[in-house]
């Protein structure tokens, strides 16, 4: 049977609030339908943000098929901008693109399958609780979801190839095609891969995961529309229709491939504004909204909660005889059954129902803690004491201590202990370095018709300033680095004394790294 033009066999359409309509390859139906994906119809998008704006109960599941849609859309603009710009060597990568379009769609579909309970903040509740709580059995669990959704791909590929038909396009197994393009192809490619499927996959990683990608693409403007504001909208369309590829391209003197601008992507400097457009509703969304003082509150609330309940021992790993299991990543990898049906049924449904319980007195081993974390999400009662702290430096520093880093010697890993026990000792204060959606556009150029020349936008400022346009890639890349490095101090009014100590904890940690950096 032959497939279209766009890769597929044949489209299925689902009415889209955001797109008109999501249309996926057909061969994804079973992927689609099985209770992996249907699971996530079951976890909000923007975790606990529905307490502050309404409107956003929205799930991963809706993302998903928003996210799908967009990559078989881009697949196809992409391909046909380096056909044209590109004209002896963007001809076969049109059509290597064109042809990986249905494994792309796949890829774009499943990213988001190994998200846990509300989202990122289950991520944090991981870390609290092997960090600040110090249960050895989650230190065995990864604290980001994209090590789930990698331990998940052969259960999906199965599916995808045993009943969709779906068929790898750069590797013998269509589970090593999904790795390669969500987790990334390397840097180089290997000797025994051909150079366009290896410049198709960086390609198509870089459009699933990077600073420009389809994922950004659809929750930036999904987000937008249901918490009914318009900081998050930007003219999708016109984005998808600006990029192009760069070909796999020589180096001077026949030396190799090119390594500063071969297999990446790039941006026809016609659309330029579109791209300043999308940065700036990605900052704004992230400064308004998700970083919005009380959706961060109940947040963290919920991270705490998860983590005091690990502490407690009624949430556990699989096996551990809890109210609430988290199977561990290997097993789901391996397809052991009783993982599997617990990863199924781990979602906002099962972790709320045991809030519940936990608010009502009615679960074993509970702490009181907890049931006051539990009663302040239940019955919508934040934390009222807010202090935060905007610095980069403290920020990477305690996230990355908080992620099982050593610290630096000195007064800094002392604070930084400090810091953790004043948690440990009290769980209702929470100190918190917010989530950042920091991802930089290395590796995607501007590409100025006029000469057919590259300009990179995270380049080396020495490796610019021959392009009378550079300014427009250095505007570009100080838009790209906009961040919020915030670390917020929550407690409840009781607990103000030991949140304003916190805060004089991380002034110190501040001044202790100005002290470091000038020895």
């Amino acid at each position: 049977m032959s497939r279209r033009g766009d890769g597929c066999l044949g489209v299925k359409s689902f009415k889209d609030p955001v797109h008109g309509y999501n249309d996926i390859c057909t061969s994804l139906a079973p992927v689609v339908d099985s209770p992996l994906l249907q699971r996530l119809r079951w976890i909000r998008q923007t975790g606990h943000a529905y307490l502050v704006y309404h409107g956003m109960e929205h799930s991963r599941f809706n993302h998903s098929l928003g996210a799908a849609h967009l990559a078989r859309e881009v697949v196809g603009f992409v391909a046909g901008n380096t056909r044209l710009y590109y004209r002896s060597g963007g001809r076969d990568l049109a059509i290597a693109l064109t042809d990986a379009a249905e494994v792309f769609q796949l890829a774009a579909l499943i990213h988001d399958v190994g998200h846990l309970p509300y989202s990122h903040s289950s991520e944090v509740a991981i870390t609290d609780a092997a960090t600040v709580f110090r249960v050895k059995e989650f230190n065995e669990l990864p604290r980001r979801h994209e090590e789930y959704t990698y331990r998940l791909i052969p259960l999906v590929a199965e599916i995808a190839s045993e009943e969709g038909g779906v068929e790898p396009r750069f590797t013998n197994r269509l589970s090593d095609d999904l790795n390669l393009i969500l987790r990334g192809p390397g840097l180089a490619p290997a000797s025994s891969q051909p150079l366009t499927s290896w410049c198709v996959a960086n390609l198509l990683h870089r459009l699933v995961s990077s600073g420009l990608d389809v994922d950004r693409m659809d929750y930036l403007l999904r987000d937008s529309i249901y918490a009914g504001v318009r900081y998050g909208v930007f003219d999708v369309d016109r984005l998808i229709r600006v990029l192009l590829a760069v070909p796999v391209m020589m180096a001077p003197g026949g030396l190799g491939i090119d390594p500063d601008t071969t297999c990446n992507l790039a941006v026809l400097d016609k659309g330029l504004s579109v791209v300043e457009n999308f940065l700036l509703a990605r900052f704004y969304m992230f400064s308004e909204v998700y970083l919005h003082r009380v959706v961060e509150a109940y947040n963290s609330i919920h991270a705490r909660l998860l983590a005091v309940l690990a502490r407690d021992g009624v949430v556990t790993v699989l096996g551990g005889g809890g109210e609430l299991e988290i199977p561990h990543p290997e097993d789901l990898e391996k397809g052991k059954d009783d993982a599997v049906e617990a990863w199924i049924e781990l979602d906002d449904t099962a972790a709320a129902t045991l809030y519940r319980r936990v608010a009502a007195g009615r679960v074993r081993g509970a702490s009181a803690e907890a049931r006051r974390l539990a009663e302040m999400l239940l019955r919508r009662r934040h934390m009222r004491v807010y202090r935060v702290l905007e610095d980069r430096e403290v920020w990477a520093l305690y996230k990355s201590y908080l992620d099982g880093n050593p610290p630096p010697n000195g007064a800094a890993a002392t604070l930084l202990e400090e810091l953790l026990e004043m948690q440990r000792e009290n769980p209702l204060l929470i100190i918190r370095p917010l989530r950042v959606d920091l991802v930089s556009l290395e590796g995607v150029y501007i590409y100025y018709r006029k000469n057919n020349s590259l300009v990179p936008i995270n380049g080396r400022p020495e490796a610019q300033g021959s392009h009378a346009l550079d300014s427009e890639a250095r505007r570009l890349r100080k838009l790209a680095e906009l961040g919020l490095y915030r670390i917020a101090v929550f407690a409840a009014k009781e607990n103000e004394e030991e949140a304003d100590k916190a805060m004089r904890r991380l002034e110190e940690l501040r001044e202790a790294i100005r002290s470091e950096e000038k020895a």
